[in-house]
């Protein structure tokens, strides 16, 4: 799973296994990083861009294609030089912009590059804008299928590193979501009201929901059939998630954004599934539904208006996942949280699977000790903080289960808020605990 930073800084001084170069179809140097980073790294760059002029590019190089060569005098092993479009008022080239980032990542796996550092693809002289330069990025790094571990998106100034944090973060804010319905290119937005014990909230979706919002059904469209080897709500498949997301209207290249009416405990499962099957750009309005109408925002009522289909492509693992024997072992490795309420952990009560406790080795981290008195999420340092208390240092891997998925998405949420990657295992402690060849501790401790 590729893992995303962002630097402000030179980006001929990374060290990385290789950089990429915006370059021009010429492939004989220019401007801006493509100058820069021929300057830096002296001339046998340029004399690998010649000989490849000569054998295999004479027309030079297509606009979203990318090839490699040496990178000289760098602190990296290669160049992948790629070009993006030159922006266009009148014409859509977003997919060329997207394409010159995979097409770069692609060249990277087939070199066995596991770090790649980025500049802004036509964010120069290219004219792209930049605050749409940045979301097609992230959008084609978060879809991309590769082998790279690391991607390091190099900033040329605080302005822009800025638009870089803000595109990779979970969450979004009541105004800044109404801001962005009125726009050309206003999200997806789905309405997950669902609890544990009052799981059908369509009635509470008629009664009043955000203009526009789609409902989506935890039950059936977040969650394959029930069954005890597999849990209370095991992952669909992408086939079966890709037909929903298409009822929902969900298009290639949209951003989505997911609410509820409880602190984001619901739709954090519908955000984790549409970022495991590939969907770039999906966030969570931070305190939900309360916070939409705190703002003084209006809500409809009725069944919602219908959509056109979309023609999004899904596909599995965009996200980490582990099953029961990972979890198993996880403790001897990493750190394995359990997200449900500490009575449940301690084993005092169990409202709903066989047996009570937890998984040994786990440790209590309650998903809603992740929110403020308002079902906002904690602010990143207080996150930091959290996590930091439950032996989450950033340096051993982590995982999250739950009772059966749902609240362990919101958990890797605020795992994410805080800069914090974490596996979850889908089948969690309703898969668990009804086989009885696994063991369950009980009590307060791991």
């Amino acid at each position: 799973m590729v893992t995303i930073e962002v630097l402000r800084g030179d980006i001929t001084t990374i060290e990385a296994d290789a950089i990429v170069n915006a370059a021009n179809s010429a492939l004989l140097g220019g401007g801006g990083v493509d100058g820069a980073i021929h300057r830096a790294g002296g001339p046998r760059i340029l004399d690998e861009c010649r000989r490849l002029r000569v054998t295999t590019l004479p027309d030079g190089l297509p606009a979203g294609d990318a090839v490699a060569t040496t990178a000289g005098n760098l602190p990296a092993r290669w160049v992948i030089h790629t070009v993006g479009p030159v922006y266009s008022a009148t014409e859509d080239r977003s997919a060329v912009l997207r394409s010159a980032y995979t097409s770069s990542l692609a060249v990277a796996d087939e070199l066995g590059a596991r770090t790649v550092a980025f500049p802004l693809i036509s964010a120069g002289v290219y004219g792209w804008p930049h605050r749409d330069a940045v979301h097609q990025a992230v959008t084609a790094v978060r879809g991309a299928r590769t082998t790279v571990e690391r991607v390091v998106f190099v900033a040329f100034d605080e302005a822009m590193a800025a638009l870089l944090r803000e595109e990779l973060t979970v969450l979004t804010t009541a105004e800044d979501l109404a801001e962005r319905l009125g726009s050309a290119r206003a999200p997806v937005l789905l309405d997950v009201r669902w609890a544990l014990g009052d799981p059908d909230g369509r009635a509470h979706y008629e009664r009043g929901h955000i203009p526009g919002a789609v409902y989506v059904d935890m039950e059936t469209e977040l969650a394959a059939p029930a069954a005890p080897e597999f849990g209370r709500h095991p992952l669909p498949t992408a086939a079966a998630l890709q037909d929903s997301a298409r009822r929902w209207g969900i298009r290639g290249g949209d951003a989505v954004v997911v609410y509820d009416a409880t602190g984001n405990t619901a739709a954090a499962r519908a955000w984790w599934l549409l970022r495991w099957a590939g969907v770039a750009d999906v966030r969570l309005l931070d305190g939900g539904l309360a916070a939409w109408t705190a703002a003084g925002r209006g809500l409809e009522s009725g069944p919602g208006r219908v959509r056109a289909p979309g023609d999004v492509v899904l596909g599995a693992g965009h996200l980490p996942v582990i099953d029961a024997d990972a979890a198993a072992n996880w403790s001897s490795r990493g750190v394995l949280l359990d997200a449900r309420a500490g009575e449940r952990y301690r084993g005092e009560v169990e409202p709903v699977d066989p047996r009570s406790g937890h998984i040994p080795g786990a440790i209590s981290a309650p998903t809603s000790d992740n929110l403020d008195g308002a079902e906002r999420f904690a602010d990143v340092e207080t996150l930091r903080r959290r996590f930091a208390a439950l032996g989450v240092d950033g340096t051993a891997p982590v995982a999250v289960y739950c009772g059966s998925g749902v609240s362990a998405a919101h958990e890797v949420a605020a795992l994410a808020v805080a800069g914090i990657e974490a596996a979850l295992y889908p089948g969690s402690w309703s898969q668990w605990s009804n086989d009885p060849s696994r063991p369950a501790a009980t009590g307060p401790t791991p």
